[in-house]
Order: C-alpha cells, then structure tokens, then sequence
C-alpha cells in the first residue's frame, strides 16, 4: 500500500501536545499519559488507504487490556487490549448476540458487512476505503475520571484532528458519538455546519440528511451497546457508507 498523502504531525508531535497540556492539569497525573498513543503503537498508518473514501472519528483509546491498565506502548499489541486498530485481539464471537454487544471494530465490521475470517482480514477489508483515528489519540484513564474534559478534546481538535483532517482529505466524515461531534466543532468547515447543533442522539432527520449531502458530514450515535435504542438511525447510515465504497 503506497499512502500518497500530506504530512500529519509525528507521534512525538501529538504526544508534546499532551504533555503541554498535562503539565497545566496537575489533577490529571496518572490518569491522562501524554506519550501513549495506540494509533502509534499499533502502527495504524500503514493500513492507511490511498484515498480515504470515510474517515471514521471515535473518542479515544481503551484504557484497559483485560483486567489491566494499559501502562506503555507494548501494552496496546496485547491480545487482551481491544483496541480498533489492534490486530493481535480478536474478541470471542457469540452466536446470537444482540446487535451492537460488541467492541467497536467488530460492531463495525458487523454495520459496514466485512465477511474476514478473522479481526486482521476485517482490518485490511476496512482499509481499503476506510480509516479510523480518535479525537483524544492518548489514553486517558475514564475508569479513574469518568468524563474526558472538554478542554482537552477541544485543545485536541484544534492542535491535532484539525491537521490530522487536512492530510488525510477524506471524501467523507461520521462522527462516532458525542466527543466526536464536539471535537468536529472546533473545526472548520464543520463548526459552521455543526452551528447550533446538541447531542447527536437530537439530530433531526433532515439536518443529518442535510448535513450529509451538503457537508459530507454523517454524525451518528456511537455504535455500542448503550445505543442499541438508536439502531434503526445507525444501521440508516452504515447503509449510506456501504454505498460510498462500492
């Protein structure tokens, strides 16, 4: 695969962002690490595609590997840490299982209909077209902290998604949830779109079908067990990404 695309900032880059910011929060110590970046570790970037058709944007990295705390790079390869970019974990497959009872990536290999025979084939089906990166890129510890600040995701919006968004120049956004959202309204040109926009679970039909075909913007509910409720709105919108990579 040969990523033909402008420069992103280095991993030591985003990681001096964080440490920027945590040395101003002192209250954060232990709970944000400012140089564990599991994109990194994970080696995200050489499954990037050519042309990223859909840029995924979650909120940020899992905090744990099982029962553990995830402490250094060498942690995210774990089997055990289920991270969407890590192609070591594959998580139990349990026959019948209610939608969206899974992790992340395999809810989204489930919506996007991938058929791999494993997380690594699934992974590299996904980046044929498709990407994925946080809007926080370190850990942050919401089992010590259940709410990741809002400052910290619009300093990372603003400091590292916004560049992060201008190289990678994806045909088309979804934002995974709330932080996503928020993280999207501190940059242009979606701040102006998102205007006035709530909680994504609020959206009205036809401002998400507007934001869709005039900004390239699809912004749905997290993809998780917690908003099975909103299955209908979120299988709606895998079936307008399914079409965009045919």
């Amino acid at each position: 695969m040969n990523c033909q695309h402008s420069p992103t900032m280095s991993a030591e880059s985003v990681a001096e962002v964080y440490r920027r910011y945590a040395a101003a929060r002192p209250e954060y110590r232990g709970v944000l690490l400012p140089g564990l970046l599991p994109h990194d570790a994970c080696a995200a970037e050489r499954r990037r595609p050519d042309r990223v058709t859909v840029l995924f944007i979650a909120e940020s990295p899992p905090w744990t590997a099982g029962r553990r705390e995830v402490a250094e790079p060498s942690d995210c390869l774990s089997p055990d840490y289920p991270y969407f970019w890590n192609d070591r974990y594959d998580a139990v497959c349990r026959p019948g299982a209610a939608p969206l009872s899974r992790g992340l990536a395999e809810n989204l290999f489930m919506l996007l209909g991938l058929d791999g025979g494993s997380r690594r084939e699934n992974l590299d089906l996904f980046a044929r077209n498709f990407f994925l990166v946080d809007t926080v890129k370190c850990v942050f510890r919401k089992n010590r902290k259940a709410a990741i600040p809002g400052d910290l995701v619009r300093m990372s919006a603003r400091e590292i998604l916004g560049p992060e968004i201008a190289g990678l120049a994806p045909g088309y956004i979804v934002a995974l949830g709330n932080t996503a959202l928020a993280g999207l309204s501190e940059i242009e040109p979606y701040a102006s779109a998102l205007s006035g926009v709530g909680k994504i679970t609020e959206i009205p039909g036809d401002l998400r079908e507007s934001l869709f075909l005039e900004s390239r913007l699809l912004c749905m509910p997290y993809p998780g067990g917690r908003n099975r409720r909103y299955l209908d709105t979120i299988e709606s919108g895998f079936e307008l990404i399914r079409d965009l990579a045919v």
